[in-house]
């Protein structure tokens, strides 16, 4: 088996690191910010190093699950980072939502190392990725991806290739951005019937009924029920994606109506203090309990 490297061991790197340690992996991850998640992995079995460099060494495959493209740029092309010192052969995965641009340009510059990057997006969250059923939006060269299979498939279950490391993560973005616009929309609905004096119980299990969807699914009863704790999503990290949509489209000459207005609602709610929570906090624009 491959050993492995992790950098980034949040909500969702912590869980697939776990998931390669039982499956036999030798698995070094990078120190975070927090010094739980590291401290619970080595006691089930991983190294640890306080540098990409040093995670990566000996490592014939690097996952980066990161929080934006600045943090994997930073991890690659920063200053020792992966683009100078991982040995030739190695092959990086980024598993961040990632700006396509860049994936474009770190792709081209590590392939100048004989390093190999694949993008490999994932979805369905932390509870996917605690019982090892990801799914990836895969793109890279055959080779690369290759290596990394039975690595990605030890935390995974779905693979979905496409032709480029970018278009990978343009998939991505353009996943994450649905699936916010449709939060959005779910908020929009159920404060509708709210204030139409519509008691929301009964409303949310019609709707599950006549018009039933993932995002209503997961955030309707939060929403109806006003207890957002705790986050999921924040709506700083909607906001985030919500820009790489914005620059996606306008690179493609894109018009993205519905998408521009769910992302205004996103920001009046950072604006107004709420970054840090999670999404479907929204909901009290409707409610009025958010106000300037």
């Amino acid at each position: 088996m491959a050993n492995v490297a992790i950098i980034g061991i949040g909500a969702m790197g912590e869980p697939m690191a776990a998931n390669l340690l039982k499956k036999g992996f030798a698995v070094t991850v990078m120190l975070h910010k927090r010094a739980e998640p590291a401290a619970r992995l080595k006691a089930l079995g991983a190294k640890t190093a306080s540098t990409p460099a040093g995670a990566a060494r000996g490592c014939e495959v690097v996952i980066l699950c990161l929080p934006t493209s600045r943090d994997v740029e930073a991890v690659v092309d920063g200053k020792d980072g992966l683009a100078a010192q991982a040995a030739e052969g190695t092959v990086i995965v980024d598993c961040s939502t990632s700006n396509p641009a860049s994936t474009r340009r770190l792709a081209a510059l590590l392939r100048e190392g004989k390093v190999g990057f694949i993008a490999a997006a994932m979805t369905r969250g932390v509870q996917g990725a605690k019982q090892g059923t990801l799914a990836f939006f895969i793109g890279g060269e055959q080779a690369d991806i290759d290596k990394a299979r039975p690595v990605l498939q030890a935390m995974g279950d779905t693979f979905i290739r496409f032709g480029s490391a970018a278009e990978a993560h343009a998939a991505k973005v353009i996943s994450n951005v649905l699936s916010y616009g449709t939060v959005a929309l779910v908020n929009e609905a159920l404060m509708l019937g709210a204030r139409s004096g519509v008691e929301l119980k009964t409303l949310f299990e019609a709707l599950t009924q006549g018009a039933p969807s993932k995002a209503l699914e997961s955030f309707g009863p939060r929403i109806a029920a006003g207890e957002y704790d705790p986050p999921r999503v924040s709506v700083d990290h909607v906001c985030e994606d919500m820009l790489l949509a914005q620059e996606l489209a306008a690179s493609a000459s894109a018009p993205i109506f519905m998408l521009a207005a769910a992302q205004e609602i996103y920001r009046l709610a950072t604006l107004r203090g709420h970054g840090k929570r999670d999404m479907s906090i929204i909901a009290e624009l409707w409610r009025g309990s958010i106000r300037s």
